[in-house]
């Protein structure tokens, strides 16, 4: 264990060097006249930034436990380094008039991809208990994996770098159409699965596990976003008329901006013990962000020269939808914060404020097996059997099977399912807080 943690101290080290050699080569090229997008101070900067986000909170999360979620956001550490360190290469190659600069040229138009799936997975591996992985984690490694290889076999830039973005798809010839097409659909496919997954189970559950896969969901949610900001980038472009370089430069900061989001609020998930406050700016920061993509394709479809629309018209317009879109935005994601924040916990006892699962070391509860002491934990925390779950990656048959198991051993008769589920909850936080000392601590460590 000990070689691990070194040889994963080293690869640390030598990332962020590479990473930091990279940023330098952008910088310099930038300043020996190279003024495409990929040498652009603003997005250079802005990856590297979002590269030390992702770093930071993966210390952080193996520092409370959370070793899985820890790897994931290292790994989205190193595939923004990596994007950089491509994108240097490619630059020089380039400008050399090197013999692998095509190849070079296709693993970075390629290399953005990783990271979409690698914040998901953060953000989703956040919630986890056990050595279990759910089914939703190789599914998504899958599909963007095809994408991101299907990208790179299947286009080829007709003149790198020569003012060329990546949202300028005239630029960028297809070798296999259809490959290609399905590969992003296939894509956009993969990175709803995990936020559907999570939001379906923050939002049937109660109390504060809702607020923990709530605010997970919310880091899954970025990914998608961050696609559709590319994607609104092309209407940006064509009909919007707006600087190529610029949107793409923009692309770049987004991604580095979702990627230091997705990675925080894994983090915050992960710790346990969310607060309204931190819900509250999760949610709304993701709902206006999807406000301002819907603004921005809008404005720049209203602002349109085929349009021919005054700049009176065009301001009025605009600033209608940034009204309806941002107070919508508001609104909901307010009251959205408010249903995921718990404004009484599940049970009134003060052993709830432990709320990461699984159970403390030494808490057993009389008669039931250590998988259902542990589902009964998370019941406590206010799961629903979706959340219980996600968060254990067991089907939700599963945990129906030992929840009537449970019941049954703690003599809970039929009845309501929700007083069943309160009276069990309050059980295992009985014995949660006489397994406890005066400290809080449990009495087997």
């Amino acid at each position: 264990m000990i070689a691990i943690a070194q040889l994963s101290s080293a690869g640390r080290v030598l990332a962020g060097v590479a990473g930091g050699v990279a940023v330098a080569a952008l910088l310099a090229f930038r300043r020996a006249g190279d003024d495409g997008f990929p040498t652009d101070p603003v997005g250079v900067l802005a990856l590297a930034a979002g590269a030390t986000g992702a770093a930071v909170a993966a210390t952080r999360l193996a520092g409370v436990g959370n070793q899985r979620a820890g790897r994931f956001a290292t790994w989205l550490c190193a595939a923004l380094l990596a994007y950089l360190v491509l994108a240097a290469w490619a630059v020089w190659a380039v400008r050399a008039g090197h013999p692998a600069a095509a190849l070079a040229v296709a693993a970075w138009n390629s290399a953005w991809i990783p990271p979409l799936a690698l914040m998901q997975l953060t953000a989703s591996a956040a919630i986890r208990t056990g050595a279990r992985t759910p089914w939703t984690h190789p599914v998504l490694a899958a599909m963007m994996g095809t994408l991101t290889l299907a990208n790179a076999l299947a286009t080829r830039a007709s003149e790198p770098f020569t003012g060329l973005p990546t949202i300028a798809p005239e630029s960028w010839r297809t070798v296999i159409e259809p490959v290609g097409i399905f590969a992003t659909l296939l894509g956009i496919l993969a990175l709803l699965l995990v936020p559907v997954m999570l939001w379906r189970a923050a939002l049937g559950s109660e109390g504060p596990a809702r607020a923990r896969i709530g605010v997970a969901a919310a880091g899954a949610t970025a990914a998608p976003l961050t696609v559709c900001f590319c994607l609104l980038l092309a209407i940006a472009r064509d009909p919007g008329a707006v600087e190529p370089s610029l949107g793409s430069v923009a692309f770049l900061v987004a991604l580095a901006g979702a990627s230091a989001f997705s990675a925080a609020c894994a983090l915050i998930a992960a710790r346990g013990g969310v607060q309204g406050r931190q819900v509250t700016i999760v949610v709304r920061g993701t709902g206006l962000a999807g406000a301002a993509l819907v603004v921005l394709g809008t404005g720049t479809v209203i602002a349109a020269p085929g349009l021919r629309l005054g700049p009176a018209s065009i301001a009025f317009l605009v600033a209608a939808v940034t009204v309806v879109a941002g107070g919508g935005a508001w609104t909901g994601t307010g009251r959205l914060a408010r249903v995921l924040t718990p404004q009484t916990p599940p049970v009134p006892h003060e052993a709830v404020a432990r709320t990461v699962a699984p159970p403390p070391a030494g808490v057993t509860v009389t008669g039931l097996t250590p998988r259902e002491a542990e589902v009964l934990a998370v019941l406590a925390e206010g799961a629903s059997n979706a959340g219980i779950a996600a968060q254990l990656v067991v089907s939700e048959r599963t945990v129906d099977a030992h929840l009537r198991a449970i019941f049954v051993k703690l003599g809970l008769t039929p009845g309501a399912e929700t007083n069943r589920r309160v009276r069990a909850a309050r059980i295992w936080l009985d014995h949660a807080t006489a397994n406890r000392d005066p400290q809080g601590l449990s009495k087997a460590d």
